[in-house]
C-alpha cells in the first residue's frame, strides 16, 4: 500500500521502521527537518508532499496538533482513508464527521518511558491490544493490523473509549505522577522493589504530551479522580480510626476484584 505517516515520534516512528519491513511504499512528514532526513533514510521512504494519492493516511500526532492538522489539510484528506492512534478519540471523530472524511480511530496500549523517533522500535506493538473505534475494519487497516503485530482488536466508541481510557491510562499517569512527590522519595535508595518501580514507572512522562491529552478529556479523568480519592479516604478512615476489621475488608475487597480481572 502507499501509506502517508505524519508525526515521527515514538508510536509514529515504530509504525514506520514496522510497515518499511513489510513492503509498503511510505510517504513521511514531521517537522524536524533532521528526524524527518533519517527516517526516510532509514526506512527507503519518501517525503509526504501531497495526501490525496494515498491508500491509507495515519496521523501519529498529539491531540492540539492532530486537530489543528485536520482542519488545516481537511480538502486533501477527503480523498483517502485516514486514522490516527492519539490518546482521545471523541473530538477528533466530531472534527472529521464535520469535514465529511472517512475516519477510523486507533489506540495502540503500547509504550515506553522515553519518547521520540530515537526510541521508536519496530517490535513495540508485538502482541500488544488495539482499541478501535468502529464495528467495521476497513481492509487497508486490517491489513497494517496484521503487519503491525497486534495481538488483540477491542472495538468500542469514541466517547467509550474516552470514558474507559481515562481510568486505564490517563488516571495511572496522575497517580503515579502524584505519588513520586512524596518527601520521603530522598531517602528511598536501596529501600525499593518491584511494587515501587511499577507505581512510578508511567510518572516519568512528556508534561506537554499529557497535558494536552489531560484538557481533552477532562471530565472523564475527574470522575475517575473522585472514585480513586473517594476510595483512598476509607482507608485512611480506618487507619486512623484503628478500625482493623474495616481495613481488612478494604484490603480484600480489592484484592478479590483485581484477581477477577488479573486476564487485563
Amino acid at each position: 500500500m502507499n501509506i502517508g505517516i505524519v508525526g515521527l515520534g515514538l508510536i509514529g516512528g515504530s509504525i514506520v521502521k514496522r510497515l518499511a519491513k513489510c513492503g509498503h511504499n511510505l510517504y513521511l512528514s514531521d517537522i524536524d527537518r533532521d528526524v524527518l532526513s533519517l527516517a526516510i533514510r532509514e526506512n527507503n521512504a519518501n517525503e509526504l508532499l501531497v495526501l490525496d494519492s494515498l491508500d491509507l493516511v495515519i496521523l501519529a500526532l498529539p491531540p492540539s496538533i492532530l486537530l489543528n492538522y485536520i482542519e488545516e489539510n481537511h480538502e486533501q484528506l477527503k480523498k483517502t482513508l485516514i486514522t490516527d492512534v492519539c490518546g482521545i478519540k471523541e473530538r477528533v471523530e466530531i472534527l472529521s464527521k464535520r469535514y465529511n472524511l472517512n475516519y477510523f480511530g486507533m489506540h495502540p496500549m503500547a509504550g515506553r518511558e522515553v519518547g521520540g523517533y530515537y526510541n521508536s522500535i519496530e517490535n513495540l506493538f508485538d502482541n500488544a491490544n488495539l482499541v478501535v473505534t468502529s464495528k467495521e475494519i476497513p481492509n487497508q487497516i486490517s491489513i497494517i493490523i496484521e503487519d503491525l503485530g497486534f495481538s488483540k482488536v477491542m472495538k468500542t466508541t469514541s466517547p467509550e473509549h474516552d470514558k474507559i481510557i481515562a481510568y486505564t491510562s490517563q488516571l495511572c499517569h496522575i497517580v503515579s505522577n502524584a505519588f513520586g512527590k512524596s518527601p520521603v522519595l530522598d531517602k528511598c535508595d536501596g529501600f525499593t522493589g518491584g511494587s515501587f518501580e511499577d507505581l512510578t514507572r508511567v510518572g516519568r512522562l512528556d508534561a506537554k504530551l499529557w497535558l494536552d491529552l489531560f484538557k481533552c478529556n477532562r471530565e472523564n479523568i475527574s470522575n475517575e479522580l473522585n472514585v480513586f480519592i473517594n476510595n483512598l479516604i476509607e482507608y485512611k478512615d480506618a487507619l486512623e480510626r484503628k478500625d482493623d476489621n474495616m481495613l481488612y475488608e478494604l484490603l480484600s475487597s480489592g484484592s478479590e476484584i483485581l484477581t477477577k480481572n488479573k486476564r487485563m
